[in-house]
């Protein structure tokens, strides 16, 4: 079977899960990474056994790849996709796509025009307790869906609280931390389109800014179908959920830590509620774990057993599968579009205190 040749661009700590990860993946072979940091490039190179190369330009040069992941920082993710379509190369890049919808607008149109395919990111939609919940909902398990819901309130108070610097959000443009509106929910943004095979038709919310303090983030979408997504963050108080519901999660990038490859204790892992006419599903996706409510019963969903990081995986097969026959990624550069048309228009009505319309985009 030929083996499709994957670089990284980045290797910061997001890219030691993929490597992890793609360890499964009989499809790919990673070759190569590149990184400006001298001290992380040596390290790295040592550590999983690639090339090493500090200038990503020079490896599209010389290791004829078929992939190239984009994981550096988002406001650089169209300056960097752009340049690997201008050398025939395939791209996954990273959540958010970009900083911009006329960045993602000129990554789509250039990839386009380069004969090349654009896998967006979405590595929520590979999580197994998420696939898992589509499939019941696809089946009509729950009947027609009501509410959507995240709610991620806690932390270790706000001098403890890490933003996001200037180098991943430009200064004064929206950002935050890791597990706000921006770096985080437009996974969820993006999920909430997908459980519910429709389209948002309106934006109400507001989100955090790079440099400034931070205060609770929230967004409601309302989809073409009725459903209700909503989404609440705040990063800088503490957490007052019950520590009975706490589980083993395999990644710990929870508020107030590091991302790290479990399993590890959490006392509030993190969750999505679910609520429809015929049942309701609680999906603790990083805990691996999918529960059901019923009228007549309740019970724990059986799901794969691939955690953290086994949706990266999960995601390159599919990738590279559908590479391989010649066919459009399962989530492709439209879907990260979308999915940051939605995140900005939080911030649009917040700005104007008024309920944002959703234009289509295709």
């Amino acid at each position: 079977m030929k083996k499709l040749k994957v670089g990284l661009i980045g290797l910061g700590s997001v890219a030691e899960a993929h490597l992890q990860a793609y360890k499964e993946v009989k499809q790919i072979i990673v070759v190569a990474g590149a990184d400006l940091r001298k001290d992380r490039l040596n390290q790295m190179v040592e550590k999983w056994g690639i090339k090493g190369y500090a200038n990503y330009e020079e490896m599209l040069k010389k290791e004829n790849l078929d992939v190239a992941c984009v994981l550096t920082p988002p406001r650089t993710h169209r300056e960097v996709t752009e340049k690997v379509a201008e050398c025939r190369v395939n791209i996954l890049v990273e959540k958010p796509m970009a900083v911009t919808l006329d960045d993602a607008k000129s990554m789509i149109t250039r990839c386009k025009k380069e004969g090349v395919k654009l896998c967006y990111g979405s590595c929520y939609r590979f999580l197994c307790a998420c696939r898992k919940a589509k499939e019941m909902i696809k089946e009509g398990l729950l009947g027609d869906l009501f509410l959507l819901m995240e709610i991620a309130v806690g932390g270790q108070g706000l001098e403890r609280w890490q933003p996001l610097n200037e180098e991943h959000y430009p200064m004064g443009g929206p950002g935050g931390g890791g597990w706000g509106l921006i770096d985080h929910g437009i996974h969820l943004i993006d999920i909430f389109r997908w459980f519910t095979d429709s389209e948002a038709k309106s934006v109400f919310g507001r989100g955090n800014y790079s440099g400034q303090i931070p205060s609770t983030e929230y967004l409601t979408m309302r989809f073409e179908n009725g459903t209700i997504g909503q989404l609440v963050y705040n990063e800088v108080t503490y957490p007052s959920d019950m520590p009975y519901e706490g589980d083993f999660s395999y990644e710990y990038r929870s508020i107030g830590r590091s991302i790290g490859l479990g399993p590890r204790w959490e006392a509030h892992p993190s969750n999505i509620r679910i609520h429809g006419e015929k049942g309701a599903l609680r999906i603790f996706y990083y805990a691996n774990k999918l529960f059901f409510f019923g009228e007549s019963h309740q019970e724990q969903v059986q799901v794969l057993n691939r955690p953290f990081p086994g949706h990266f995986a999960l995601q390159m097969e599919s990738f590279a599968d559908r590479l391989l026959r010649g066919e459009d990624p399962e989530t492709t550069g439209i879907d990260g579009l979308k999915a940051l048309q939605i995140a900005l228009a939080a911030y649009e009505s917040f700005e104007t205190k008024k309920i944002v319309s959703i234009n289509s985009i295709s």
